[in-house]
């Protein structure tokens, strides 16, 4: 089993830094080249046959860009977001929402008139908060 000091940080979910790294690793494996033999790839292969994400951040990924994709700032849609843990703060003419006490925000109109910007937000809030 792979052991890593835990940082000094609060999960989304369980396990969320575990399966983070193993993301990782999965990541780094697929952009090695199949043919190759070298030894980030057993090393890699190694990690990944010796360790399983558990699917928790996976699942949190997919429910906050489902909630978002389709974005009309509906009262279902923001409450959807707080129970998965977020924070939503309505301003004047777009929503906050944070990762609890984060310093990572991602900003939502109020009023979205562009069929794109669920999709887009989708896109912002992946490389924000997953």
């Amino acid at each position: 089993m792979l052991m890593l000091n835990k940082p000094d940080i609060e999960e989304m979910c369980r396990d969320e830094i575990r399966d983070f790294v193993l993301e990782l690793v999965e990541r780094e494996l697929q952009n090695l080249p199949s043919d190759a033999r070298c030894r980030r790839k057993d090393l890699c292969e190694a990690i990944l046959a010796g360790n399983r994400a558990t699917g928790e951040r996976a699942k949190l990924r997919k429910a906050a860009c489902d909630t978002v994709k389709n974005w009309k700032a509906q009262g279902e849609q923001v409450e959807a977001l707080e129970r998965l843990g977020f924070s939503v703060i309505k301003g004047r003419k777009h929503y906050k929402v944070r990762w609890r006490d984060s310093g990572c925000q991602k900003t939502l109109s109020a009023s979205p008139s562009d069929s794109r910007t669920g999709m887009n937000s989708v896109a912002e809030m992946i490389s924000l908060f997953f």
